[in-house]
């Protein structure tokens, strides 16, 4: 019976993880010292490339491209190797984390998925502008992310999927919502992750956080409901950023 229950979860990419044992094991307190330290930086790196393009001559105020172009990748990679290391102080290996074959079947899922999350965000963002008011800052913030041209699109769209998708559920998912999962339960641990996910995005635009919350709960639950796999809400992930980039680009939104 066991057997066939297996089968029938790896078929539909919702396997048990591959660490059955759930060790290494980690907790609060590396998950919490691993986000503060990546938010930490996060900001050097910000302000690092911000005085790298002010030298160079950009001009910031009126940027002739998105500044995302460069932020993005910077950024991702500065998460990346912090992440890395948190995952290596722990005596975990990446392969650990999640990163597991899926079919085609699921990447459509997972994309058809993030379609419906952005739908999902952007009404509670509208219903919180509705009641706060319109925020200057979220129109600043997308002149600086929004492509201009086809050929931006296609690269932040490459960036969304290669980069940011799955670097920051490895982040965020594969090693702080497990330690904190590890200490607190799945549903505290859930809950946790999500605002430290919001938290995160605050460093965009305030008013991002209960969006992102949001969005870090809708990920994170399918990160437990997938069996802990994060290559399948990293193609979640990247997909809605996709989408949400390409809507903009095309309309304005």
């Amino acid at each position: 019976m066991n057997s066939k229950v297996a089968k029938v979860a790896q078929e539909a990419d919702m396997s048990i993880p591959i660490e059955t044992s759930d060790k290494p094991r980690w907790g609060a307190k590396s998950a919490f010292l691993c986000y503060l330290t990546v938010v930490v930086g996060v900001l050097i790196v910000a302000a690092f490339t911000g005085l790298l393009l002010r030298f160079s001559g950009f001009n910031l105020a009126e940027p002739p491209y998105p500044i995302s172009l460069v932020s993005i990748p910077a950024n991702e990679i500065s998460i990346l190797l912090l992440t890395l290391a948190f995952i290596k102080r722990s005596g975990a290996s990446i392969s650990q984390m999640g990163f597991r074959k899926i079919s085609a079947a699921t990447v459509i899922k997972m994309t058809i998925l993030g379609a419906a999350l952005l739908l999902l965000t952007a009404t509670v963002g509208a219903t919180q502008n509705a009641i706060l008011g319109h925020d200057p800052a979220e129109q600043i913030f997308a002149k600086f992310v929004v492509p201009r041209t086809q050929i931006q699109l296609v690269f932040l769209v490459i960036f969304a999927m290669v980069l940011v998708g799955p670097i920051e559920e490895l982040f965020a998912r594969a090693y702080i919502q497990k330690g904190l999962e590890n200490h607190f339960g799945r549903v505290k641990g859930l809950l946790l992750a999500s605002l430290l996910f919001g938290m995160l995005h605050a460093l965009n635009v305030v008013r991002a956080i209960i969006p992102t919350f949001v969005a870090g709960l809708f990920l994170g639950y399918m990160w437990q409901k997938t069996g802990r796999n994060t290559t399948s809400v990293a193609v979640l992930h990247g997909a809605y950023d996709s989408i949400a980039l390409a809507l903009a680009f095309l309309f304005g939104v």
